[in-house]
């Protein structure tokens, strides 16, 4: 897949084409954070942002005026630079509470088989979400943003980020189950 046609696919809202950007930029954006950040979690954490930022900007992006690589070149920098500053004033990211990460059904990642399998269908069932939904849920439990913060993005309430959160993810382990997500034995 082409750089066009990836980018066509994100202005499209298809959520695969972040899975072709990742595939094909992520050694790159790794290295440029490293230059940067030493921590594993912290290059982690910022290689992560970067992607979300071009996800985030995917309908603004201009390849007339720069290149896609060069977008996210020049993404990473600016990301690894942020997380450079922030861990440098030691600022904790929020974390997700088991509570909260539960879904009410045990997935079993043990057997790379049915890892794989059932990370398809989580991620053909995050797909399905009508947007804002969608990103929210998405800036939560793969981003890690925290509630207030991803509010204050979508300019809306905590409490509604955190209502969505919680029908998102009840609904999801609904689906998980009616697409045949495998549990743990």
């Amino acid at each position: 897949m082409t750089d066009e046609d990836i980018l066509l696919l994100m202005k499209q809202d298809d959520s695969s084409a972040l899975d072709a950007l990742m595939s094909r930029y992520k050694t790159l954006v790794s290295f440029i954070v490293s230059q940067s950040v030493r921590n594993s979690a912290d290059i982690e954490e910022a290689v992560q942002d970067t992607f979300y930022k071009v996800w985030r900007n995917r309908s603004t992006i201009n390849t007339e005026l720069r290149s896609l690589k060069g977008y996210i070149s020049m993404t990473a920098k600016s990301c690894a630079e942020d997380k450079r500053r922030s861990v440098s004033r030691h600022v904790e990211a929020e974390d997700i509470s088991a509570e909260e990460n539960d879904i009410g059904i045990d997935i079993d990642y043990t057997d790379e088989t049915a890892k794989r399998e059932n990370m398809r269908i989580i991620a053909e069932c995050i797909r399905a979400m009508p947007s804002p939904d969608r990103d929210i849920f998405i800036e939560r439990y793969y981003f890690r943003l925290p509630v207030k913060e991803i509010a204050q993005r979508h300019d809306i309430r905590s409490k509604k980020v955190e209502n969505i959160l919680a029908r998102r993810k009840k609904k999801l382990g609904k689906e998980l189950l009616s697409k045949g997500i495998i549990l743990e034995k």
